[in-house]
């Protein structure tokens, strides 16, 4: 395996054949000439059948184009991730399919009361705001949705274009960050249903693989209420349930999403047994700028729950993500638990942080 990303961390170096940086230092927006370079460099290896796109394309399918002509893509093509990504015609869609959402304007709201301003080509929550905080130019890909109450959850699910299976439910960790009040932080799965809501959430993934022809890993977010589900948006990528999930079939989840997208293999919903325990998995975020000391990088690879690691003179600023951790337990309450005291006791070495 090769990596290619942003950030280079420790334990992906470690754990890479290779690793490849996608953009500059500071900067998480991928790159298209060191994607295309680093796919180049991938291409003149044996045996290689092609890569994966994760997160950070959702506003990019020409950079999608660029590598495909490089290297095989194994996931969507880069035209369905743009109509994924395009509001106008996803929450169009859902309506088509009877898929139920919250409703939308693709203009400002006269009275911005309850409404909220999205970015289909932002992830983790960090563009979502207060419709009366909306940007006085907004972009491309920018919405506006009406808030409802719920519990935020994710279903990933493995798709050959035609039919899919859902390999694990997840509640989503969703706090406010500084001024962001609907930030991503992590998951806890897996969880179940009551049996009506399950199949409203396997119909909908259903309905959106053929619509879409999705193909590999995929994840739909969603809002579960008293009165059902309620669609967020769909990701056509491996999302970051994958870290609770990733054992669930014995050849390993990115083998299953390789073997679906080469040949339409899925795997039998049988072969994919409950868990007996719950995981979790929680980014840290720092509450301040710093750099990350020799003896801070130490002790964070010493914790085998922690992940993501920083290399030591990394910098980072306030509510850059740190590092990550995971956690088991019979619950999803006690997992959730679990990850609050480690995040605590991970903050509470940042004295040994260097102040920028």
């Amino acid at each position: 395996m090769i990596a290619i990303d942003v950030f280079g961390d420790v334990d992906t170096r470690a754990a890479a054949q290779a690793w490849m940086p996608l953009g500059m230092p500071g900067r998480l927006a991928p790159e298209e000439g060191r994607l295309v370079a680093a796919l180049r460099q991938c291409a003149t290896l044996p045996h290689l059948v092609g890569w994966i796109a994760g997160s950070g394309f959702e506003s990019a399918p020409a950079l999608l184009a660029a590598g495909a002509e490089v290297l095989p893509l194994l996931g969507n093509l880069p035209r369905t991730v743009a109509q994924v990504r395009t509001p106008g015609d996803f929450f169009a869609t859902l309506h088509r399919l009877g898929i139920p959402a919250p409703e939308i304007s693709l203009a400002p709201p006269v009275d911005a009361n309850g409404w909220l301003f999205k970015d289909a080509h932002a992830c983790g929550g960090w563009h979502i705001r207060p419709a009366a905080r909306a940007p006085a130019e907004p972009g491309p890909g920018v919405y506006f949705q009406r808030e409802e109450a719920g519990s935020a959850m994710s279903a990933l699910f493995l798709a050959n274009g035609a039919s899919a299976v859902i390999v694990g439910l997840a509640r989503q960790i969703v706090a406010p960050l500084g001024r962001r009040p609907y930030v991503y932080r992590g998951c806890v799965g897996p969880v179940t249903l009551p049996s009506p809501q399950a199949a409203e959430v396997a119909d909908a993934v259903g309905a959106l693989t053929r619509h879409y022809g999705l193909r590999g890993l995929n994840g739909i977010d969603f809002l579960f209420g008293t009165d059902g589900i309620r669609v967020l948006e769909l990701n056509p990528r491996p999302t970051a349930s994958l870290a609770l999930f990733h054992d669930v079939i014995a050849a390993g989840l990115l083998a299953a999403h390789v073997d679906a997208c080469a040949d339409g293999r899925l795997p039998d919903p049988g072969d994919i047994p409950p868990s007996a325990n719950v995981r979790g998995s929680e980014v840290v975020f720092a509450p301040a700028r710093g750099t990350v000391t020799p003896a801070l990088a130490d002790w964070l690879a010493a914790q085998p729950d922690c992940h993501d690691l920083p290399a030591a003179g990394t910098p980072f600023a306030r509510h850059d993500p740190l590092c990550s951790i995971t956690c088991e337990g019979k619950t999803p309450a006690e997992v959730e638990t679990r990850l609050s005291r480690r995040c605590e006791a991970i903050l509470s070495q940042l004295g040994d942080a260097e102040p920028r």
